[in-house]
């Protein structure tokens, strides 16, 4: 029975994807780079549509603190499957590695609407990424970024790379903190976690066989960042998820 379902799952991912060409021809053919408050809901319904596929059981703290004020959102990272979560429920955008934007569909789809890609490593990249950020902000479009800067195992909390919020800093918009947690029998879900060295192809595999997979969010009261310097505020960010992954 549970292969049956896995194969199910993985059938109706692939004629998503499919129906997802035509998606992308109907609302983001026009070649523009600003996002429209449509196009927006539309990129919204798409990972809630990811997300109901895959089956997660979502379990939000502080709904009513989901407003239509813009923000910079602040989460820790644990998984591809973040994105997908956190996509379903913010109209938002993601900072993403370029790495991305050259994966077989997801590229394609992520090329495609208002994904920000930075190359990491490379000259002038963070200060590029900035830049990049508060011009999404300053069209009032939510942007999601990872401060940790890579993925972790869930089990703790990867020190912050500070620079990047001075993209909310400069321009005094507020940050919103939010903490994603994959709880199974009170320790991390072990299917989850997307650290450096997995294949995304088996990540995804495991994740659609398992039928058990329920994600925790966490979302905080917004942080006005003006008068604050990065690294004050990026402690006060760390200090706020940090306290919320003592849940095992």
């Amino acid at each position: 029975m549970k292969i049956y379902y896995f194969f199910k799952k993985f059938l109706c991912l692939i004629f998503y994807i499919i129906k997802t060409k035509k998606i992308l021809k109907k609302y983001f053919s026009h070649g523009t780079s600003e996002i429209s408050r449509e196009q927006s809901q539309v990129i919204k319904q798409w990972f809630l549509g990811i997300r109901d596929i895959i089956g997660v059981h979502v379990n939000i703290e502080n709904k009513s603190k989901i407003n239509d004020k813009n923000f910079l959102i602040l989460s820790n990272h644990i998984s591809w499957l973040d994105i997908i979560i956190l996509g379903s429920i913010f109209e938002t955008t993601f900072l993403s590695k370029s790495e991305v934007a050259s994966w077989p569909v997801i590229g394609r789809i992520t090329r495609s609407v208002d994904v920000l890609f930075i190359k990491r490593g490379s000259k002038d990249a963070a200060k590029q990424a900035i830049e990049m950020v508060q011009r999404s902000l300053m069209k009032n479009r939510n942007v999601v970024i990872f401060p940790e800067g890579t993925t972790s195992d869930g089990s703790s909390l990867l020190k912050f790379k500070p620079r990047l919020l001075a993209s909310a800093i400069d321009i005094s918009v507020p940050v919103k903190c939010v903490t994603i947690t994959y709880p199974l029998k009170n320790k991390i879900n072990p299917v989850v976690p997307f650290v450096r060295s997995d294949s995304l192809f088996l990540s995804i595999l495991k994740i659609l066989y398992s039928d058990k997979i329920s994600v925790k969010i966490i979302i905080e009261e917004l942080i006005e960042t003006k008068g604050l310097d990065r690294k004050t505020l990026s402690n006060i960010c760390f200090d706020k998820i940090k306290s919320n992954l003592n849940y095992y």
